[in-house]
């Protein structure tokens, strides 16, 4: 590595920074504690890229069944993780397996000795040793959980039960949630404001969506006649205990009315939004869906809201360089992409340095549900930030002092102004 980058990374290293999405146990003594390394660290993301180079669905099973002897399943992974070993995925958890435990590389000669670490790890103190002093993680936006331990999280809260109830049993959670007993759609309206008073007084610093995964971005205007119509047809057998698991399949038009209504009360509030954009986490979906660029005319609409921009968009960064540049209530969020793609985010960064002003990026969010993954996703993080610095510098756009300022600015300035999370502790 070249001088400029040795310098801005030791710096970077040293920061304490904000981290601004996480799905992970929102306590430590939430953790599971009935696994074992390699059933943990296939929970998500690397086993779609097992699955992507071919492990079939009975080896999956196999490979998380922890009747059989570890060194076993390890075996009939192996191909395919050897596949898959140079993607962001695959590197986190390597990067997890050096730093937390001494391990150079994930393989067959280290996977008995890693999950008796891991075991080890199981024990409380795990969350500090991970998070603060390893991660150097001031504070974590957590994902929906308002029962969060405040050492280490605040939460994040959704709505999104109310622009897009999938079963009947989500009506009855609402109801218990509220105290609100539902029959019209006022009594509806009244529930999900009566829900984010209950999350703000809780503690919920933003909102969020991840309906991207099932629908398209694109909210266009419905009247509220029209919502109504949809709501009166779908609340006709929600309280016939048998049909409680039934989906409910409420139409579109029901869905864009109640995100403008969900949209109003962000704005009302002064509350940050956060939008799931670009590549959805799994092994097939409609990936036009979550096109950031659909959600151009929420962006006109309530220029009072912030809107925060998942994932870099990926593969959209470039249309996100558009919006954070175009309107002024756009941010763009680098959660979960350093794992993605570390080069995307070297790139985007690098582009977005003389596209977009510094003030609307955040560097990271680890976006694990479980925290191993979370100090192997903020090492690539501090990498690849440090990366497009140094290009920066190297090319005389400006000095290494001055990376270093939006270094500090990208991990910890932008992402506590955004979230009004206040000065550091």
């Amino acid at each position: 590595m070249n001088a400029a980058f040795d310098d801005v990374l030791d710096y970077v290293n040293g920061l304490e920074i904000v981290d601004t999405h996480e799905h992970l146990p929102a306590s430590e003594s939430k953790r599971p504690q009935d696994t074992d390394v390699l059933r943990e660290y296939l929970t998500h993301y690397f086993n779609r890229d097992l699955i992507s180079a071919g492990l079939s669905k009975k080896e999956f099973a196999q490979a998380t069944d922890a009747a059989l002897p570890i060194a076993d399943r390890w075996r009939i992974v192996e191909p395919y993780w050897e596949a898959a070993r140079a993607t962001g995925y695959g590197q986190c958890l390597d990067l997890a397996a050096q730093g937390l435990y001494g391990i150079p590389k994930i393989c067959a000669e280290s996977i008995e000795e890693l999950d008796d670490a891991f075991q080890k790890s199981l024990a409380p103190g795990h969350y500090r040793y991970v998070l603060k002093e390893k991660s150097r993680i001031h504070v974590s936006l957590v994902d929906s959980d308002l029962d969060c331990d405040r050492e280490f999280f605040r939460s994040v809260y959704r709505l999104d039960s109310f622009v897009y109830p999938s079963c009947h049993n989500d009506l009855a959670g609402i109801e218990r949630r509220t105290g609100l007993r539902i029959r019209r759609f006022d009594d509806w309206l009244e529930a999900c404001e009566t829900d984010l008073a209950a999350a703000l007084d809780k503690g919920a610093v933003a909102l969020k969506s991840g309906l991207a995964y099932v629908r398209s971005l694109q909210y266009a205007r419905a009247t509220r006649h029209e919502a109504e119509e949809e709501f009166n047809r779908f609340i006709a057998t929600v309280h016939r205990e048998a049909w409680l698991s039934l989906p409910i399949e409420a139409s579109r038009k029901f869905q864009d009315y109640m995100m403008h209504f969900v949209l109003h009360l962000a704005d009302r509030h002064g509350l940050t939004f956060q939008f799931h954009t670009g590549l959805q986490e799994g092994n097939g979906n409609v990936i036009a869906n979550s096109d950031p660029t659909l959600l151009s005319n929420l962006f006109i609409e309530y220029p009072g809201v912030k809107f925060d921009i998942f994932h870099i968009g990926y593969p959209y960064q470039q249309a996100v360089s558009v919006l954070a540049k175009t309107f002024p209530n756009v941010f763009i969020d680098m959660c979960w992409a350093h794992i993605i793609s570390p080069p995307a985010c070297v790139d985007a960064l690098a582009e977005w340095l003389e596209v977009v002003p510094v003030n609307k990026i955040s560097a990271f969010g680890g976006d694990f549900c479980f925290v191993d993954g979370v100090y192997g996703h903020q090492v690539l993080a501090r990498r690849d930030v440090s990366k497009a610095l140094a290009r920066k510098v190297e090319e005389g756009l400006f000095d290494a002092a001055r990376a270093k300022e939006i270094a500090e600015m990208v991990f910890v300035t932008n992402p506590r102004r955004l979230f009004g999370l206040g000065r550091k502790r």
